[in-house]
């Protein structure tokens, strides 16, 4: 009985424990909503910053629930490039933003600052949406 107690609180705490390493990072913004419109002549920033002491990794995602409006038009595929951090330039995923999904854009070591540009990958299209709390992109910080 006693072993099945402490059993059971052993497997309280680390449930706890492991919930308590995960941080949902908004992107740094003056206000929100933040808007995006993503177009083959214009691309759009992002960037995120985090917490001092921060245990990583750190993963771009982006969320958006069911019904959430998100317009797209044509080539509506969206680069992710790497602005500064050790793969500056790089391309670190690409992806099409949709209501109804969550989507892990890549998982880096985490940094201060992070910050990502979104272009269209090729062709004619836009994406546009609205960044607001529980839609849009993320930064997971830890074992989320």
């Amino acid at each position: 009985m006693r072993s099945s107690t402490l059993a059971a609180t052993l497997t309280t705490a680390f449930a706890a424990s492991a919930s308590a390493t995960c941080l949902v990072q908004a992107p740094a913004a003056i206000g929100f909503p933040i808007n995006y419109d993503i177009t083959p002549s214009r691309s759009d920033a992002v960037s995120f910053e985090i917490p001092a002491g921060s245990v990583g990794p750190c993963a771009l995602v982006a969320t958006f629930p069911a019904g959430y409006p998100i317009t797209s038009t044509g080539s509506d595929l969206v680069n992710v490039t790497a602005l500064d951090g050790p793969a500056a330039g790089s391309l670190v995923g690409a992806l099409r933003f949709r209501a109804g999904t969550t989507t892990v854009i890549n998982s880096f070591a985490c940094a201060d600052v992070m910050s990502y540009e979104l272009a269209i990958a090729q062709g004619e299209g836009e994406v546009a949406f609205s960044e607001v709390q529980g839609a849009g992109l993320f930064m997971e910080v830890g074992d989320c």
